[in-house]
C-alpha cells in the first residue's frame, strides 16, 4: 500500500517550486531557520495569513537538509502521504467496513481509494501544502490513538496531544475532536462528553491565532464584501461539490474563483441536493447509522473550508477535501463491500484503483510548472484576473513576452469590468 501510493506520486519528486506562496514560504523565507529568530517566527508568527508552527517547522528540517532543492521537499509530502494511507488502512480495519466479511480487502480499498484519489494531487504536489499531509498523519495518528484509548486509558492523553500537534499543522483541524465524538458512538456505543473538554481551549486558541493571522495578512474578507447570504450559498456548494468530484473526478483545477457574474444556478441546485440529501439521511438515521455517522464527520471536517468565515478568492479547492474525504473514503469501500460478494468486490475494487491511479497520474503534470498551473487555473477560471496576471507572470518567465503582454492587457480590462459592475450594484443599493 505504502510502494503504491509513493509510485503513484513519484513524479511530483521532478517539480519545482511554484510561483503560488511557494517563494513566499520557502525559497525566500530566510526565517525558515533553527536559530532562535526562526524558531520565534515558526512557532509565533505567520506567514500568509496561516499559523502553522508544526508545518513551519517540518519545511525548515527539509530546507536544513536538502537546502534549496524542490526534490527533497516533494519527497517528504509523498512520503507523508503513503504513511498516511497506512494508517488509514488500519483504522478502516477497526471499523470493520465489510460487516459480515471480516477481511481485510475493504479496508485496503478505503485506504487507496482515499490516497490514490487525483483530489489529493494539489496537496501532495504543492510544497505550500505541507500542512495538509503533515496535519492529515497526525490527525490519523490521533485518531488510531483515540480509539486505543477507549479500552486503554493510557492512550487518551497520546490521543489529545497528537490532536492538538494536527492542529498547529493546519488551523482545520480543530474539527477533530467532534469526529472523536463519532468514534466513540460507533465503537463504544456512546459519545465521551466529557472526555473532550479538555481539547476544547486549545481550539479556540489556535482558531484565535489563525484568525488573528488573517486578518493581519488582509486574507479575511469583511461581511461588507461578501454577505451572509454569499457565504451560505458558498457553503452549499462546497458541500455538494466534494462528494460530486470524489464521484466524478474531472475537471479539476488549481483555482475554482467564483464568477464575477454571479450566477446562482449552480449555487441552487448545490443547495436542493444538499437539503434533499439530509432530509433523506434523517429519516435514514435509525436504519443506516453508519452512513449518518459518516455524513456528520464528513460535515464537520469540511467546516472550516465552508467560507463561513471568508477569506481569499476561492470558493473550494481540491486540498480542502484532504481530511473530509476521509469519511467518504470509509463509506464507499463500506457501501461497495456490503453490496457485492466477496469476489466481485475485489474485481470492482481493483478496477477502481487502477482506474483512480491512473486519473492521479494524469492531474499530476498540472503542477510540473507554473505555467502550465496557471493555464489550468485560467481554463477553469476564465474571468480571474488574478490568473490571468500569474500566468502572464510565469509566460515573462519563460520567455513569452508577447503572450504575457496580452494577458495583462485582459487581466486589465477585467478589473476594469468588475469595477463597473461592483459601482452599478453599488449604485442600485442606494436607489
Amino acid at each position: 500500500m505504502f510502494a503504491a501510493v509513493l509510485t503513484a506520486f513519484l513524479p511530483v519528486l521532478r517539480f519545482p517550486f511554484l510561483n503560488w506562496d511557494d517563494h513566499a514560504n520557502i525559497v525566500e523565507n530566510g526565517l525558515l531557520r533553527f536559530d532562535a529568530p526562526g524558531l520565534a517566527f515558526m512557532l509565533t508568527g505567520s506567514k500568509l495569513g496561516h499559523w502553522q508552527p508544526a508545518s513551519l517547522l517540518s519545511l525548515a528540517l527539509d530546507r536544513a537538509v536538502w537546502g534549496l532543492n524542490p526534490m527533497g521537499f516533494h519527497l517528504t509530502s509523498v512520503i507523508l502521504h503513503a504513511a498516511s494511507a497506512v494508517l488509514l488502512f488500519f483504522l478502516a480495519r477497526r471499523l470493520n467496513l465489510g460487516g459480515k466479511d471480516r477481511s481485510e480487502i475493504p479496508a485496503v480499498f478505503a485506504a487507496l481509494f482515499w490516497a490514490l484519489h487525483p483530489l489529493r494531487v494539489e496537496s501532495v504536489a504543492w510544497v505550500t501544502e505541507r500542512r495538509d499531509v503533515l496535519s492529515g498523519l497526525l490527525a490519523l495518528c490521533a485518531a488510531l490513538a483515540h480509539v486505543r484509548g477507549l479500552t486503554e486509558p493510557a492512550w487518551r492523553r497520546r490521543a489529545f496531544v497528537l490532536t492538538a500537534l494536527a492542529m498547529t499543522a493546519k488551523v482545520f483541524a480543530i474539527c477533530l475532536p467532534a469526529v472523536w465524538l463519532l468514534l466513540d458512538l460507533r465503537l463504544a456505543g456512546a459519545p465521551r462528553w466529557r472526555e473532550k473538554l479538555p481539547y476544547l481551549p486549545v481550539a479556540l486558541g489556535v482558531l484565535a491565532l489563525n484568525l488573528a493571522a488573517q486578518a493581519g495578512s488582509g486574507a479575511s474578507v469583511p461581511l461588507a464584501g461578501f454577505g451572509v447570504t454569499h457565504r451560505l450559498a458558498q457553503a452549499f456548494y462546497g458541500l455538494a461539490f466534494y462528494p460530486w468530484k470524489t464521484l466524478f473526478p474531472a475537471g479539476l483545477a488549481p483555482l475554482y474563483e467564483r464568477s464575477i457574474l454571479l450566477e446562482p444556478f449552480p449555487f441552487s441546485v448545490a443547495a436542493a441536493c444538499v437539503s434533499t440529501a439530509a432530509l433523506l439521511l434523517a429519516l435514514a438515521r435509525r436504519r443506516q447509522p453508519g452512513l449518518t455517522q459518516a455524513a456528520l464527520a464528513y460535515l464537520i471536517l469540511l467546516s472550516p473550508a465552508l467560507g463561513l468565515f471568508k477569506s481569499g478568492r476561492m470558493i473550494a479547492a481540491d486540498r480542502w477535501s484532504y481530511l473530509p474525504a476521509i469519511p467518504l473514503s470509509l463509506l464507499a469501500a463500506a457501501a461497495l463491500a456490503r453490496a457485492l460478494d466477496a469476489r466481485a468486490f475485489r474485481a470492482a475494487a481493483a478496477a477502481v484503483v487502477l482506474a483512480l491511479m491512473y486519473s492521479t497520474r494524469a492531474q499530476l503534470p498540472v503542477w510540473s510548472s507554473d505555467e502550465a498551473l496557471w493555464s489550468r487555473a485560467v481554463s477553469a477560471s476564465p474571468l480571474s484576473s488574478f490568473a490571468l496576471e500569474r500566468l502572464a507572470e510565469a509566460e515573462a518567465g519563460a520567455g513569452k513576452t508577447a503572450e504575457a503582454g496580452a494577458r495583462l492587457e485582459s487581466a486589465k480590462a477585467l478589473k476594469g469590468f468588475v469595477a463597473a459592475m461592483a459601482e452599478r450594484a453599488r449604485a442600485g443599493r442606494r436607489e
